[in-house]
């Protein structure tokens, strides 16, 4: 597999340009230029001048940067000291690490203690708050010639459903259906779902019959 330099060396040949020119357009000296070339970061200040350069140069030849900043960061990364080396060469076992048996254990606990909070949260508003209410159907300002409307939807297993002050059987999982007869005209369907600490949520359809 070709290196950064090797790319952009062959690159430049097969576009038969000159190093002095290369430097003088992009304004990079050409030392830097052939050490890129040579994949010799050494002679380069820090690892982001080298993306730079890099970058840069890219650029100039008509390269997809992004794609050449890729093979270099798969063949070399910076140290401490943010200088580039290649990669094996960086030295991690001498970097202290963080994650250690206990922090793991730590994180575990933390994780389970949120799950759980987040458990009360959720049981805390659900019977406090008002009901989940789901109108799958009919949409709102529907127009039809049918004489009859069909009322679908989902609230809490827990809830009592009334649809026009008429209570309503909840099948599994909270599910009701109704089909109520529509008379000429604009027909209004109050749908309210009551929670056993009396909280209420409503929606209104309004459906036209033609």
């Amino acid at each position: 597999m070709k290196t950064v330099g090797q790319i952009l060396q062959a690159t430049r040949n097969a576009q038969k340009l000159d190093l002095k020119d290369v430097s003088r357009i992009t304004r990079i000296r050409d030392r830097f230029l052939e050490a890129v070339e040579a994949d010799d970061y050494s002679q380069l200040p820090s690892g982001a001048v080298a993306r730079g350069f890099i970058r840069n140069y890219s650029e100039f030849l008509g390269l997809k940067p992004e794609s050449i900043l890729a093979v270099f960061r798969r063949d070399f990364v910076e140290n401490e000291a943010g200088q580039v080396v290649p990669r094996g060469l960086a030295q991690p076992v001498s970097e202290v690490s963080l994650w250690t048996p206990r922090t793991t254990i730590i994180a575990i606990i933390t994780f389970i203690f949120t799950l759980f909070g987040a458990y009360l949260i959720y049981q805390y508003r659900v019977l406090t708050g008002p009901p989940p209410l789901r109108l799958v159907a009919p949409a709102d300002k529907l127009e039809t010639t049918d004489t009859t409307i069909e009322i679908v939807g989902i609230t809490s297993p827990e809830a009592t459903i009334s649809i026009n002050g008429d209570l309503v059987v909840l099948e599994k999982g909270g599910r009701f259906f109704l089909r109520l007869p529509l008379t000429d005209g604009e027909n209004t369907i109050s749908i309210i779902a009551t929670s056993k600490s009396g909280k209420t949520a409503s929606q209104i359809r309004t459906i036209i019959k033609k």
